[in-house]
């Protein structure tokens, strides 16, 4: 079905834009006039965009599970409390998927059929535990450990967010002081030795240099970079050989790559614990977890274990063969596997590995951090040494 962007008018004559999916414009017309707006003008939404804009975030997510769970704690009707949601969005994007969810599960869908019309919101994990939950009748026991498992990935990536600050902060202090070197004080230092006529020792004029190529050609270095940026991302989109090189690239970097390996791995392993705890078969399991590794390296190697397991072969030694995990969450794997505690043996291992993964990226951060200051350092020893080399051959020359 088209996506529409749309320019409306709601009943006190404010105009509200946003997007919205219909069959047609009168489709369009119809699925406004039930949210109180009048269609001003519509038209068709690109497919995609290289940058988009307001999305659906984490927090919208935790917020419709928490509401999901208030709905089947009170035992009122579904349809009219997304409706209330709906009203209350701030969130336009989210706004107009809640509408069409709603028009779905009038028109007879169930809550998992309507979701799935919107895979790029609601992933196969997501879906999977929706399917479950109402077959099992436990939507408030499903929908909350969705909610947990949610507010866990958010205070992951709070965490890791807190690690860069310093870094970050550092990088920005290094790039400003290469700045003020290259576009300031160097040109004035090279106008007073010209101006002077001495010669220029060798770290001057590698600071002129530089300086020199800064000023003139950064507008093509940054026109390289950005174009290369933006290749890169359509080679990534359109090109799945391209995606799976630079995600193999990525676990090869180091420090990063194993951080990156162990946290992909610490949410797959607690997506599965979640699907199996909640009714999921095995193999759908896998395979809403491969979807959501976030590599594809990764991904291809769950897949081929999900295969192995179809096949009759074990969890833990189908795990072995695709060198995925360290012997020792294997034994803990085959432990559960042993015992039928799958699910809370992956539960641990999950454990295990964000426990991992917030050593390694604090054990690279500590790294980095001398790093930028000694580059810092090192711009700012350039600095004096290529200014006061000249300024000593200046009183050299004074007369005694």
């Amino acid at each position: 079905m088209p996506r529409f962007r749309y320019r409306a008018a709601n009943a006190q004559g404010h105009r509200v834009s946003g997007q919205l999916t219909a069959a047609n414009d009168i489709d369009l017309d119809l699925r406004l006039r039930r949210m109180g707006l009048m269609l001003i003008r519509a038209r068709a939404a690109p497919k995609r965009a290289l940058f988009p804009g307001q999305r659906i975030t984490r927090h919208e997510l935790i917020s419709f599970c928490f509401h999901i769970q208030q709905i089947a704690r009170s035992h009122a009707s579904l349809l009219d409390g997304l409706k209330d949601l709906v009203a209350g969005a701030e969130n336009t994007r989210f706004r107009d998927l809640l509408i069409l969810v709603t028009d779905d599960l009038e028109g007879g869908k169930l809550l998992s059929e309507a979701l799935a019309a919107h895979p790029d919101v609601f992933d196969r994990v997501f879906l999977a535990l929706v399917r479950a939950a109402e077959k099992s009748d436990q939507i408030e026991t499903v929908f909350a450990r969705l909610e947990t498992r949610l507010k866990q990935q958010e205070e992951l990536q709070a965490e890791f967010t807190r690690l860069l600050i310093y870094p970050g902060i550092t990088a920005l202090a290094v790039l400003a002081a290469a700045g003020v070197m290259l576009f300031y004080l160097t040109p004035r230092l090279a106008g007073l030795i010209v101006s002077l006529n001495l010669p220029m020792p060798l770290a001057t004029r590698m600071l002129i240099a530089m300086s020199d190529l800064a000023r003139h050609h950064l507008p093509w270095l940054l026109g390289l970079l950005l174009t290369a940026a933006v290749s890169a991302r359509l080679a990534m989109r359109h090109s799945g050989l391209v995606a799976e090189r630079l995600d193999d690239l990525l676990l090869h970097l180091p420090g990063i790559g194993p951080a990156f390996k162990k946290h992909a791995m610490a949410r797959v392993s607690g997506l599965l614990a979640l699907l199996l705890q909640s009714g999921v078969g095995l193999l759908e399991a896998l395979a809403a977890g491969a979807d959501s590794a976030g590599n594809r390296i990764i991904a291809r190697k769950i897949n081929a274990a999900a295969q192995r397991i179809a096949a009759g072969g074990g969890v833990s030694d189908s795990l072995r063969h695709q060198d995925l995990m360290p012997p020792l969450v294997l034994r803990m794997v085959l432990s559960g596997e042993q015992n039928g505690a799958l699910p809370e043996a992956l539960d641990n291992v999950a454990w295990f590995y964000q426990r991992e993964a917030r050593e390694t990226i604090a054990r690279t951060l500590k790294l980095l951090e001398p790093g930028l200051a000694a580059l810092l350092g090192l711009l700012l020893a350039l600095l004096l040494l290529a200014v006061f080399l000249p300024v000593y051959q200046i009183i050299g020359e004074l007369p005694l």
